[in-house]
């Protein structure tokens, strides 16, 4: 059985309670301002979705399943995520 992903205030929580806020993650990564904000909304930031996932020690897919391509993602060569893309694309 699938888990469900994190809810996207259980996510932003994770980064503040490691970082104090979501701005100081955003410039220790070098993302742009507001572009978590942006992901935890839905859209599709591949750049921000994988430091937020490599920050938590979980893959892209794991927190935000279905939304990214795996061609679009410079770790989707990982075989979970490569599953759950061609699982999610068969749907």
């Amino acid at each position: 059985m699938l888990s469900a992903a994190p809810h996207p205030e259980e996510i932003k929580a994770a980064l503040r309670i490691r970082h104090g806020s979501l701005y100081e993650f955003e410039r220790k990564c070098d993302l742009p301002r507001k572009s978590v904000a942006d992901v935890l909304r839905g859209r599709a930031v591949a750049k921000t979705a994988e430091a937020i996932a490599r920050d938590l020690g979980k893959s892209v897919q794991e927190l935000f399943p279905g939304r990214f391509k795996v061609s679009d993602l410079s770790d989707g060569s990982t075989a979970d995520s490569a599953v759950q893309h061609l699982i999610a694309g068969a749907k």
